[in-house]
């Protein structure tokens, strides 16, 4: 057996006291194979992982059990014995890449860097060729926030696979992949020869890279055993709740009231829309190249496209954060204060301020604009108009779980009473209950503040399940 987990406790210290995350679980992994790890945002996947690496944050302790990576227990070695494991043994694919990734090193460096050696630069382009990097040799210099969220997360998987690990953390890889991207990355996970804990909110990728499953809630393992077995015969309820969602991801089940834009007024025209970025001194990246449309007053406009198609930078050209290459966009809006739109990112675990409070972050806005503080009140009543939890008033964004913290996004945006809200990938990094509550209350919220959203996202059921129109970027 090439991993054995036993009985692991992991707490964190927290001013409320002690917080079990991880209580009691036992795995195991053979050589080669694969273990889907599933379970609800919050649920302690990601900390079972990083307990192996022994990453977690000075809070975060291993209080019980053991963690045998072929023969040897992990949980009483020393940060200088365990730097031994950390990539040549035991390697991550962080779920976020863009807090994973050296803003201020080319991202071809940074996979070199795991290599080493005279042949390092060619054994990272070739890297970069596997992961579908397009014309490696001239992005190999190019830093992260040049490549979109599904280009960053094929770099990050090229850094994990360059120093040829014997296990494999794989949490989330795929997440902000369009499911093209995705199917070539799972085929890609899929004929390397190591062992793979994959960690996965979509229970729908599970058949296709998976050899056993284990389901996990409240920091417990409730179920294990093959794939088949799981999905055909599930024991446990809570496996068969999970299994109940994926009505959602194949776009059964119930649809929104839909509205019907056409023929009212228009709130934004893009015209023959051009954004151009340089790529060294003589080429340069057609990011969009002539792109039109109209987005109506009180509709929900579903935006879908692969990876590095362009959602992305019309969100920004929209917003005013790049100055377009050639092209016109015309706005319409009622409301003359800059705050009229406003965006959700696609990324909520850093493009919150990780030293402000949720509490602090939702009523910057206000404050900026009132040039006062908010009072409390109405920053929480807030939190309970997107369904956040008062009481998480005092917590920072890395205390709580990814829907968490993208409703306290959702909050932040609402704060100002905008005209538009610019959702980019809103749900990529969530579980699909947690997807399912968020295109809910982001629904809700239009029908009640007669809000304008545009809904970019690379789940087309998803999407399909509360707009009104959808485009679809090529």
């Amino acid at each position: 057996m090439l991993l054995t987990i036993n009985n692991l406790v992991v707490a964190f210290e927290t001013e409320q006291g002690e917080l079990v995350a991880v209580k009691g679980v036992s795995l195991s992994l053979s050589p080669g194979e694969t273990l889907a790890l599933v379970g609800e945002s919050g649920c302690g996947k990601t900390v079972l992982c990083k307990s192996m690496l022994k990453i977690l944050c000075e809070k975060g302790k291993l209080k019980e059990g053991e963690i045998l990576l072929e023969g040897r227990d992990l949980v009483p070695l020393g940060e200088k014995e365990i730097q031994g494991y950390r990539g040549s043994q035991v390697a991550m694919i962080f779920q976020d890449p863009m807090t994973s990734l050296d803003p201020t090193m080319p991202v071809g460096k940074q996979i070199a860097e795991v290599i080493k050696g005279p042949d390092a630069r060619s054994q990272a382009l070739e890297l970069m060729h596997q992961v579908e990097i397009d014309n490696p040799e001239e992005r190999y210099y190019q830093m992260p926030h040049h490549f979109s969220g599904g280009m960053r997360q094929r770099i990050a998987i090229a850094i994990a696979l360059a120093g040829k690990p014997k296990l494999l953390l794989a949490d989330e890889p795929t997440t902000s992949l369009d499911q093209k991207t995705q199917a070539q990355i799972l085929a890609l996970l899929k004929k390397i020869d190591v062992a793979t804990i994959f960690i996965t909110h979509d229970l729908s990728l599970v058949e296709d890279i998976a050899d056993r499953v284990a389901i996990m809630k409240d920091g417990a393992v409730m179920e294990t055993g093959s794939v088949k077995q799981v999905f055909e015969t599930p024991q446990h309820p809570y496996t068969r709740k999970l299994l109940g969602y994926l009505d959602y991801g194949k776009g059964r089940g119930h649809n929104h009231k839909k509205g019907s834009p056409h023929g009212g007024s228009p709130l934004i025209r893009v015209e023959n829309l051009k954004q151009y970025f340089p790529l060294g001194k003589k080429r340069i990246h057609k990011a969009l190249d002539g792109f039109s449309m109209e987005l109506y007053k009180g509709e929900i406009l579903g935006l879908v496209g692969p990876s590095g198609c362009g959602k992305s930078t019309l969100a920004r050209c929209l917003m005013g954060i790049y100055r377009p290459t050639g092209g016109t966009i015309t706005y319409f809006n009622e409301n003359k204060t800059k705050n009229w739109k406003q965006m959700i990112f696609q990324d909520s675990a850093s493009a919150l301020n990780p030293r402000m409070t949720l509490g602090q972050i939702i009523g910057e806005p206000l404050k900026i604009m009132r040039k006062k503080k908010p009072p409390k009140e109405k920053i929480q009543e807030l939190m309970e108009q997107v369904e956040l939890d008062p009481a998480l008033f005092d917590r920072h964004p890395y205390d709580v779980s990814g829907g968490q913290r993208q409703r306290a996004a959702i909050a932040r945006a609402i704060s100002v009473d905008p005209e538009l809200i610019i959702a980019d990938e809103p749900i990529s990094s969530l579980d699909i209950s947690t997807q399912a509550q968020i295109i809910h209350l982001l629904s809700r919220l239009r029908q009640e503040r007669g809000l304008t959203i545009l809904l970019i996202a690379h789940d087309l059921p998803m999407v399909n399940h509360v707009s009104d129109r959808v485009l679809e970027m090529k």
